[in-house]
């Protein structure tokens, strides 16, 4: 067992000194630097030697010249002079990466893996530019199986809650609802697991305090600090230090006012799911809110933009209507890609298809989106009997409307094989999102029943 330890130990070591050369890293520049450095330190010190000696020069030149004429030179010189080369290098090499190791180590938890994580920041950095809009937990379990292929990510989230903790505190400071945000800040975080049982920590006790998470109370902290939830938010995600950014839509609280297709209308976003009867349109108020300026960067450079998972008018939708983001959308070139929800909502989407889901989009928005991802595995009896009690269905597929309007379908297996619920898999959504920003996605056509 010990001897099976010590090889594994000496096969990390191997692979980790191995990336410190991988193309990128800037360690084999600086390795190159230091033994010129150190070659023309050793000159100059030849110089002054030579410099010091001169009257006896034959000091130093005659036994040199004893070695150079003799057969054990003549045999040997080329090997011993190839060894010296490497040993210097090597002394070299190993100097250089000890030190930067000694001083990213001091910036990082992770012991002795700096090479390690170097190499795989700079690929992340490497990936596509994706911006992911919506909110709730959809948006977040996106981002958990993004994050492990770009740090190019920009989550916009939206900015509507008014229930529950975000809510208590949006009346109480007038400021958009922190809750989405924290959700996505922890999901982005390097130390996920940790950085969530803090954020997402609920307090049971105190008057005050009872129901509230420590996210949105320190995002309430840091905004009434900096005097503005837009800079709060970017201090989070100079602390967190994120793999992406996440920024809410508008620094602005919006309010939902939703029409049912009975035409009735309701206000908050709160009070949509207890009306029964699905959403016809949404809009919202106040109709301008300013964009926050790092969204509208992020959508001109996009690669992809990524509309849901989530509550199709209740989180994916309020973005996309601030006047300036449905701009940019309208004339950027990164294809739009829409994750069609798995199961139907309660008093939102009662009785939508895939189809109707996609036609929300395009009256809201404006246009159709260039994509649309459905899943296409069965959902084991188990977990459709609690949806089929609280009266959600699985959203149909029918190929014929995407066809007319020339929508590309990716109809795959993006299903989770485990869990409760009828959750999107986000590393099989990350896989295939990647591919498309990469251009190597394919429609996958379906006969048409």
């Amino acid at each position: 067992m010990t001897v099976m330890t010590k090889t594994s130990l000496w096969d990390d070591r191997i692979k980790s000194w191995r990336l410190w050369f991988t193309p990128g890293i800037r360690v084999k520049r600086y390795v190159l630097s230091a033994m010129l450095g150190a070659l023309i330190m050793m000159i100059g010190g030849i110089f002054g030697i030579l410099w010091l000696v001169q009257a006896n020069r034959q000091i130093i030149s005659a036994p040199i010249e004893d070695v150079l004429v003799s057969q054990g030179w003549s045999r040997l010189g080329g090997w011993l002079s190839g060894l010296t080369i490497l040993l210097g290098a090597a002394i070299a090499t190993i100097a250089v990466a000890l030190l930067n190791s000694s001083l990213l180590t001091r910036l990082s938890s992770h012991k002795r893996q700096t090479a390690v994580i170097l190499h795989e920041r700079l690929a992340l950095s490497k990936g596509p530019h994706i911006v992911a809009i919506g909110g709730g937990t959809g948006l977040s379990n996106l981002l958990r199986g993004l994050r492990q292929h770009s740090s190019n990510i920009t989550a916009v989230v939206a900015v509507s809650d008014d229930g529950g903790s975000s809510g208590r505190l949006r009346t109480a400071f007038d400021m958009p609802p922190p809750g989405d945000l924290v959700d996505c800040l922890a999901a982005l975080s390097d130390l996920e697991s940790e950085v969530s049982k803090l954020l997402e920590y609920r307090f049971e006790r105190g008057n005050e305090l009872k129901g509230h998470t420590f996210g949105n109370l320190f995002i309430t902290t840091l905004t009434e600090v900096e005097g503005n939830f837009a800079k709060a938010i970017r201090v989070m995600n100079s602390l967190l230090n994120i793999c992406g950014a996440v920024y809410p839509v508008s620094a602005e609280a919006v309010s939902l006012r939703v029409q049912k297709d009975s035409g009735q209308w309701i206000s908050g976003e709160s009070q949509v799911s207890k009306i029964g009867g699905s959403v016809s349109r949404v809009t919202i108020e106040p109709k301008h809110p300013a964009l926050v300026e790092e969204v509208g960067l992020a959508i001109s450079e996009a690669d992809i933009i990524v509309l849901g998972p989530g509550s199709l008018f209740t989180s994916v939708l309020p973005p996309v209507l601030v006047p300036e983001a449905k701009q940019l959308m309208l004339m950027c070139k990164a294809p739009i890609i829409y994750i069609c929800n798995v199961m139907t909502e309660v008093g939102e989407t009662d009785h939508f298809d895939a189809w109707r889901h996609v036609e929300a989009i395009a009256k809201h928005l404006g246009r159709y989106p260039d994509w649309v991802i459905v899943n296409s595995t069965p959902i084991d009896l188990s977990r459709l009997a609690s949806y089929t009690k609280e009266g959600s269905e699985v959203v149909k597929f029918d190929a014929h409307p995407f066809d007319i309007h020339h929508v590309k379908v990716a109809y795959i297996d993006v299903l989770r094989d485990k869990g409760p619920y009828a959750q999107h898999d986000s590393d099989k959504l990350a896989k295939w999102l990647i591919s498309c920003a990469k251009g190597q996605a394919s429609p996958y056509k379906t006969p048409v029943p």
